[in-house]
């Protein structure tokens, strides 16, 4: 499920989202690979579901991290050079192959 829209959809869809160890306490990071330790949350990559869940504060409580610190400019940065973050979806070719 999002935290963002709150909408569901499948993993592959979404982005995962983790809690580390920042320089002034714990901050938001994406886990890419989605092999990161500790407890992950699901974000679609789009800045309007980012933004949600910043706004709603839902990174603390789905985390279950006090005190965490959210950077939008970073994660929305970082959403963008991952290819995510409002983007259209990669066309993928059909199987052209001769029976």
């Amino acid at each position: 499920m999002c935290l963002g829209c709150r909408g569901r959809a499948d993993r592959a869809q979404l982005v995962r989202v983790v809690a580390a160890s920042g320089p002034i306490g714990p901050v938001v990071e994406i886990d890419y690979r989605k092999t990161l330790p500790g407890r992950g949350a699901w974000l679609h990559p789009s800045t309007d579901c980012l933004s949600e869940a910043v706004r709603r504060k839902a990174f603390a409580s789905a985390l279950r991290v006090d005190g965490i610190t959210v950077d939008p400019d970073g994660l929305v940065a970082s959403l963008v050079a991952a290819g995510g973050g409002d983007q259209p979806e990669e066309q993928v070719a059909q199987d052209m192959s001769t029976p």
